[in-house]
């Protein structure tokens, strides 16, 4: 036979189940480690965004609530394996931490950011064109170059960052994609550095 609950300890037993709901829900779409949002958030929350900005471009329905300009960045920490070999992977994590710091104060509250995969990042500019996405991302670049470790001392990190603009007709996919190429061209041609998808694409 159950006891019964008297109106304060109902009260107390709703605001803990509410609570663990909102941790689930919490846990759901940011990654544990770094705290920015997961893959899978960052792709439905492009996605519609996209679609809003797509509306608006195509029907030029203004009560659409997009944006004029979107902007993608894909960021992947240079030589991220070396430091996991040579400092243990608790500093990787730290590593990791400390840039996914910088992402969510850099940028905008409207802005999302996630975790990728491993040491890689993405983000989504909201009203940003390229150049102003550009100049984001150098901001951070530089941020992340000037960091400095306690543990080791002479640890130094650095960031590539690939940039795309959206472009009438391309889907969250093609966004991505583009925005990595641009990353996969500041890897290849000396890392520490910030491509634009256009000045590679002709």
């Amino acid at each position: 036979m159950y006891s019964k609950l008297s109106n304060e300890e109902l009260i107390d037993r709703i605001k803990e189940l509410e609570e663990k709901v909102h941790e689930l829900e919490h846990s759901l779409v940011h990654d544990k480690l770094t705290m920015l949002k997961t893959r899978g958030y960052f792709e439905e929350k492009s996605k519609a965004h996209l679609e809003s900005t797509e509306k608006i471009k195509t029907e030029r329905r203004h009560e659409w609530s997009g944006f004029n300009d979107i902007s993608f960045l894909f960021l992947d920490i240079d030589h991220f394996k070396n430091i996991n070999d040579t400092y243990g992977h608790a500093t990787g994590d730290s590593v990791l931490q400390k840039v996914a710091e910088t992402l969510k104060k850099d940028l905008r509250v409207g802005d999302i950011v996630a975790r990728w995969g491993g040491e890689e990042f993405v983000a989504i500019l909201l009203g940003a064109n390229e150049e102003q996405a550009k100049n984001k991302a150098e901001q951070i670049r530089g941020e992340v170059e000037q960091m400095t470790f306690e543990n080791p001392a002479e640890l130094k990190i650095t960031i590539s960052i690939g940039v795309a603009e959206f472009e009438e007709g391309k889907s969250f996919e093609d966004m991505v994609s583009h925005a990595d190429e641009a990353l996969y061209s500041a890897k290849e041609t000396g890392r520490n550095k910030t491509v634009v998808y256009s000045e590679i694409k002709a």
